[in-house]
């Protein structure tokens, strides 16, 4: 998906990956941002969310998945170094994949009606 399509949505647009675990928009946006800069301080400022949410975010992503999504170099309460995992790097494009037809059929949508 295109940068300029990155404008986060009104609406929550949420996708079961596996059996029962989920991503979101602010989630997939994180891991781009993870895997883009190595760092969960500086991926947590550019999607605009705290560093301890973006950590809550990471550790709940990776007990949900049948495999972690993002690889911490350290403890993951003291390292800011973090890398997404094979799986992480799947999911994470797989979301785009999904998320950018239904993002756009909810513009089309709008423009109609407004």
């Amino acid at each position: 998906m295109k940068r300029v399509c990155m404008k986060p949505p009104d609406c929550c647009v949420i996708i079961e990956m596996e059996h029962g675990a989920t991503l979101g928009y602010r989630k997939a946006v994180l891991l781009n941002e993870i895997q883009a800069l190595g760092s969960l301080t500086k991926a947590a400022k550019v999607s605009k969310i705290e560093r301890k949410h973006a950590l809550d975010l990471v550790l709940e992503m990776n007990n949900s998945f049948s495999q972690p999504l993002v690889f911490f170099q350290g403890d993951p309460c003291d390292t800011d170094r973090v890398v997404l995992t094979s799986k992480g790097a799947v999911i994470a494009k797989s979301y785009w994949q999904q998320f950018e037809p239904v993002w756009y059929s909810i513009i089309e949508e709008r423009s109609r009606h407004y």
